[in-house]
């Protein structure tokens, strides 16, 4: 959806007209379903504005953390558009006494408990994307099945025969956005649900850090008290034996309870190769369902959908056109709109066919290819104009490292490389490191579109046919 475009205001403002407009960006973030988080954020009072400083009172030390974890990212950037680069957020705790007589309007909307990622009974974060809902996960032939059954098991956890939900498809196709979705929606309908979404390598994470500090037994209790564990990108978790252990029998535990389990992957369960067969096997107990590259009609309401997002109107021809050319996958289409966007908002260029061919060009028909750290190494080189060493080496200056966070994102996304085998290649660094520059840019590619559009020029720079 992207965030909304912000001037800086040339006249000064208090704190709560900052606090409505960062609220203003909150919502649109949010998409078709902002109500529950509005009614939480109500709760939030704006006391102060110095300095490009802007402080907000919260109810309770739960209330900041909230905050912090799912909206810090989105107000902070927009205290920067509206008060210059040096903004910053405080906050304002109140004590209990203070907080006591403060009352959230129950009457008019649903009652706390349906925020996604908060409820007394949800003891920890569930690491879900609001942003990502069925209302935005546009329907088409190349994605009903998946969509339908990720839509029933939301609405009945554990109750159907689609136990375990098996999503593959290819990079780009969606994944990502319907296992959010899923978790979303659960959440909202059924609030008395604990879900949990993790990436396999905050999964192999937690496990590694579990076993450090001998408390595998709390690790696998909190797993083991899900209702609804949400599994992204299994197929790294492949060459990791003792982590597809401990995986194998947490999936054990939640389907003998009939809890519901979802799984998403590049490729159906008979490709996972290197995945033990104990565990492949179990993912035939439900359905696999895939999403295949959207097909015209498809492609043609995506489009239209982002642009209405955008409060942009096209012609129908140059819709068509884009449609008709741009079929490699749905970041492809998102790429651009995005450039769409930039050209005419930026360059102020109109939009016409002959914009709208010129952007298509740059989106050429990927093939595939074995991609190596050195491929990705020389493409960032390339592409930043940074020498490979830097790359490898101990540089810390800011356009190494945002590189170097990129190379190795893009490693870990397209070889088959452990995270100890990529740190080696990065200059010697352990796999912790690895890891989080990995975790720092798939979180900012949710907010960032810069970072955004470097990632897909290089992933077209890698695949491109020559």
């Amino acid at each position: 959806m992207g965030i909304q475009q912000i001037e800086v205001s040339e006249t000064p403002l208090s704190a709560q007209e900052v606090w409505q407009r960062c609220l203003e960006v909150i919502q649109h973030n949010l998409g078709s379903n902002p109500a529950p988080v509005r009614t939480f954020l109500s709760a939030v009072q704006p006391v102060a504005l110095r300095d490009a400083v802007l402080t907000l009172r919260v109810p309770s030390q739960f209330f900041y953390e909230y905050i912090e974890e799912h909206f810090s990212m989105l107000i902070v950037m927009t205290l920067r558009r509206l008060l210059g680069p040096k903004a910053r957020l405080e906050y304002q705790v109140m004590t209990a006494a203070e907080a006591a007589p403060m009352r959230l309007p129950s009457q008019e909307l649903p009652p706390p408990t349906v925020f996604p990622g908060l409820r007394p009974s949800q003891p920890f974060p569930t690491n879900l994307n609001p942003k990502y809902t069925f209302e935005n996960f546009i329907e088409g032939e190349c994605n009903r099945i998946a969509r339908s059954a990720g839509m029933t098991v939301a609405q009945r956890p554990g109750q159907t025969a689609f136990n375990p939900l098996f999503i593959y498809g290819e990079v780009g196709q969606g994944k990502t956005h319907l296992a959010h979705a899923i978790g979303n929606y659960a959440r909202l309908i059924h609030p008395d649900k604990v879900v949990l979404y993790l990436t396999s390598e905050r999964f192999t994470q937690e496990y590694t850090e579990a076993v450090r500090n001998k408390k595998i037994s709390d690790l696998l209790q909190r797993l083991q008290s899900v209702d609804l564990l949400i599994v992204d990108d299994i197929q790294f978790l492949i060459g990791k034996p003792s982590t597809q252990d401990m995986f194998f029998h947490i999936f054990n535990h939640l389907h003998q309870k009939s809890r519901q389990i979802v799984i998403t992957a590049d490729t159906p369960p008979s490709e996972l190769r290197g995945m033990e067969e104990r565990v492949v096997s179990r993912f035939a107990w439900g359905l696999a369902a895939p999403l295949l590259p959207p097909d015209y009609e498809t492609r043609l309401a995506i489009l239209r959908f982002k642009l209405q997002q955008e409060g942009i109107e096209m012609p129908e021809d140059i819709l068509a056109y884009i449609a008709e050319n741009v079929h490699s996958h749905i970041r492809d289409l998102e790429g651009v709109v995005i450039q769409l966007l930039a050209e005419t908002s930026i360059r102020r260029r109109e939009i016409s066919l002959a914009l709208a061919q010129d952007i298509v060009s740059r989106f050429k028909p990927l093939r595939t290819r074995v991609i190596t750290p050195d491929h990705i190494l020389k493409a960032v080189s390339n592409y930043f104009k940074i020498h490979p060493d830097e790359l490898t080496g101990k540089s810390r200056r800011k356009e190494v490292a945002y590189a170097r966070h990129i190379a190795v994102y893009l490693t870990r996304k397209h070889t088959r490389h452990a995270l100890k085998a990529i740190g080696e290649f990065f200059g010697g660094r352990d796999h912790s490191t690895i890891l989080h520059s990995c975790q720092w840019i798939t979180e900012m590619l949710a907010v960032n579109q810069e970072l955004n559009q470097h990632v897909q020029d290089l992933e077209r720079i890698l695949f491109r046919s020559t």
